[in-house]
C-alpha cells in the first residue's frame, strides 16, 4: 500500500513539475514559474524561452535546430516538424487551424 500511495503521489509531483517547466507564457509569477525560468536561462546561455525559440515557421514561434545534416523545427509549446518515415511531418502539440469553423 505505502508503495502505492508513493507512487501516485510521485506521478503528481512530476506531472506537476512537467507543467510548470512547460508553460513559460501563462504560468504567470508565481516562484514555480520564476525559479523554471532561470532554470531555462541558466542552461540556454541566460535566454528566456520567448528569446529562445524567437523565430517563426508557418505561423509557429520555435526555433530550427539540427543534428549533422538533420534538420527538424522545435516550436515552444512542444510541436516539432522533422523528417520521418513518411517525409516531412507535424508532431507534438497540434495548433488549431483558423481557417476551419467549429
Amino acid at each position: 500500500m505505502k508503495t502505492f500511495v508513493l507512487t501516485i503521489l510521485l506521478t503528481a509531483l512530476t506531472s506537476g513539475i512537467a507543467a510548470a517547466g512547460y508553460s513559460f507564457q501563462t504560468c504567470g509569477n508565481t516562484k514555480a514559474c520564476n525559479d523554471a525560468r532561470a532554470a531555462f536561462a541558466e542552461h540556454h546561455h541566460g535566454q528566456s524561452p520567448t528569446q529562445y525559440y524567437n523565430q517563426w515557421y508557418q505561423g509557429r514561434q520555435g526555433r530550427w535546430n539540427h543534428k549533422g545534416t538533420n534538420w527538424r523545427w522545435e516550436g515552444l509549446r512542444g510541436d516539432r516538424y522533422a523528417q520521418g518515415h513518411n517525409g516531412w511531418q507535424w508532431s507534438g502539440t497540434p495548433q488549431k487551424d483558423s481557417s476551419k469553423r467549429d
